[in-house]
């Protein structure tokens, strides 16, 4: 059975300045790859494929004068890169999601590593093509066969792996019968976040609200900066830090919660709601966003 970790990492300036470049050509590539893809549609009407036709040219890339210098990153990275973009294509074409979009070189970067020397040592991670071992803090041990490890920085600065393991054990079976008194009905709402079938009511705690008045502070400051100062820099790192903060508390509450309904459950039931269409509607987008 398949098991994720994520954890936190500390590379070294040397390593950290690995990362950079190789964060860079992930997103050199995914961009090239997009605006190919664009500009053949338009002018000449031709549909390519990232994973059929893009992926095929990194190698001529590679050898060419003017791109030879993706020849240093991780070759599996680049190529994840082009089956993302696959991916979100296919996403897409299917209305599942929105056309995709450029990368850009302040948002989230990642990059995924699942061949060579990828693995877990005890005092970090090992990842092809990065000098030495990353030190990273295992909060819980990894037991198995390491599949692949995501790197990823967030947009405070903040390193991450996202360790996947092939721990040997199969999965458990599914349950055939179900007992009436452990189904749980969940039904969410704004005034209180959700209500059970056992009646009873988890309060809303309105993390997005409560940050409201530092998050606009914060923003208001920002606004003020000239674009491409340092001033810029360090108030959009405080914005960040703070979008941040509302993220994490929104997701250890969601984690808590999840967790306890599904340890005295053996069933839970909840209402399909049509969020997004939900949120085009002022009067009630903004209490939507806030109530979680």
């Amino acid at each position: 059975m398949l098991r994720a970790t994520k954890v936190r990492i500390y590379p070294a300036p040397d390593q950290e300045e690995f990362l950079t470049r190789q964060f860079g050509a992930v997103r050199f590539v995914w961009n090239k790859a997009l605006a190919v893809m664009g500009h053949r549609y338009r002018v000449h009407g031709e549909s390519l494929s990232a994973k059929h036709d893009m992926k095929p040219l990194l190698a001529v890339a590679k050898r060419s004068r003017r791109y030879g210098w993706l020849k240093e990153p991780d070759s599996m990275a680049l190529q994840q890169a082009l089956l993302n973009l696959d991916a979100a294509f296919q996403r897409f074409f299917e209305g599942k999601a929105r056309y995709p979009r450029f990368k850009a070189r302040h948002g989230r970067q990642s990059s995924y590593h699942c061949t060579g020397r990828t693995g877990v040592v005890e005092d970090g991670i090992e990842v092809p093509k990065i000098p030495g071992v990353i030190r990273a803090k295992l909060h819980r041990s990894v037991e198995g066969e390491v599949k692949s490890i995501t790197l990823s920085r967030s947009v405070t600065g903040k390193y991450y792996a996202s360790i996947l393991v092939e721990d040997g054990h199969a999965a458990p079976p599914k349950p055939t019968v179900v007992d009436a008194g452990a189904v749980l009905g969940v039904d969410l709402g704004l005034t209180a976040f959700a209500v059970d079938s056992r009646g009873r009511k988890v309060a809303n705690p309105r993390h997005l609200e409560r940050a409201r008045a530092n998050l606009g502070r914060k923003q208001r400051k920002l606004s003020r900066t000239r674009r491409g100062s340092r001033r810029r820099a360090k108030a959009r790192l405080k914005v960040a830090g703070a979008h941040e903060r509302v993220r994490n508390a929104r997701a250890d509450f969601l984690h808590q919660l999840s967790r306890s309904m599904v340890d005295e459950s053996q069933a839970i039931v909840l209402e399909d709601l049509g969020v997004c269409g939900m949120m085009k509607r002022r009067s009630l987008s903004r209490a939507i966003v806030s109530s979680v």
